[in-house]
């Protein structure tokens, strides 16, 4: 079933042009935004941590790229407006996007450790500025990123060492409603694993 709209759209010819050409560049970049090509987003030079306290994690970690539902969730449902208003308002965009990097390292602990570890995170784009990714082109451009902690959880034991080996990760909460230009954006993590 599918209903027919009709929408007085006179008022759209006397928008200025200006206001068109933000609207639909703010619409590119924001769906051109943060598409890296994905090689395999996590890879562990070691199979997993020989020596106890060793942190294991990848050197280069490639976050899967934006989806276009995920920037204009109205993309993917039908809309309807019911006056003229409705019609010339701005689109609704997504200004946060998540993603969680569950398995993003691993180390082998005394099995006395488990319960007592934590981990903690800190980001800073390559301009420098912390808690955030910058472009790689124009690194006056950055986005702010609010990092999550993931439990910490065991994998394996090992009874012969009496350890454990475990992983964990975090969720990268970015706010994209800032964004000056689209493109790839990059950042140096820090992990750090803590004991209470």
């Amino acid at each position: 079933m599918s209903d027919t709209h009709q929408f007085d759209v006179s008022n759209v010819r006397n928008m200025s042009p200006n206001k068109i050409f933000r609207c639909l560049g703010m619409t590119v970049a924001l769906l051109v935004f943060i598409q890296p090509r994905t090689s395999a987003q996590l890879l562990f030079e070691n199979a997993e941590p020989t020596k106890i306290n060793q942190l294991s994690s990848p050197q280069r970690v490639a976050i899967p790229p934006l989806s276009p539902s995920e920037i204009l969730p109205a993309a993917t449902t039908n809309e309807s407006v019911s006056n003229q208003e409705d019609l010339l308002a701005p689109p609704r965009f997504s200004t946060v996007i998540i993603r969680e990097l569950p398995a993003l390292w691993q180390m082998r602990v005394p099995v006395e450790q488990l319960g007592n570890l934590y981990a903690t995170y800190e980001i800073r784009a390559e301009n420098g500025r912390g808690n955030a990714v910058s472009n790689a082109q124009r690194s006056d451009s950055a986005v702010q990123v609010l990092l999550e902690p993931l439990p910490i959880i065991e994998i394996s034991r090992d009874q012969n060492s009496n350890t454990a080996l475990i992983q964990g990760g975090v969720r990268l909460k970015m706010d994209v409603s800032s964004i000056g230009a689209a493109g790839a954006y990059a950042g140096d993590m820090t992990v750090t694993i803590n004991q209470r």
